[in-house]
């Protein structure tokens, strides 16, 4: 039996990195002044948040880790993927089969022309995602 194969998008290791070292400045930043101190909170906050920041498409479904909890979608309930503008952000929106639309706070990448209106080129997280969910069969009933 074969393992599952995982497809990822989200915070790259880079951005963890700087993250971290903005972590280690306000712990070097209140050695220095104490009063400086909720700055270690609030690094700890976005780094945080950055790390559970994820987009994963495994053999059965869709999983989407936010800073709190985890939106996970059957792979056999996706009918397509897209990016899209709402009032509060730039959202990838899940369009299932039975007509409902889950609005992912995922981006595309900042080089991606899928925004002004061009179809999304192979390496976008729509593009794949909208493959892989053509890959199987809408279930029948």
């Amino acid at each position: 039996m074969t393992d599952p194969e995982i497809r990822r998008w989200g915070t790259h290791r880079v951005t963890l990195i700087l993250l971290r070292l903005l972590v280690l400045a306000a712990l070097i930043a209140t050695a220095i002044a104490p009063m400086l101190w909720p700055t270690i909170p609030g690094a700890l906050l976005f780094l945080g948040a950055a790390m559970r920041y994820e987009l994963r498409l495994t053999d059965d479904e869709l999983i989407f880790v936010h800073a709190i909890g985890s939106t996970r979608i059957p792979r056999t309930e996706i009918a397509y993927a897209k990016f899209d503008y709402k009032p509060f952000g730039i959202y990838l929106d899940i369009h299932r089969r039975n007509g409902q639309i889950d609005h992912l706070p995922f981006v595309p990448k900042a080089t991606s022309t899928e925004l002004s209106g061009d179809p999304p080129p192979p390496d976008s997280a729509a593009y794949q995602i909208t493959r892989w969910a053509e890959a199987v069969d809408p279930p029948t009933n």
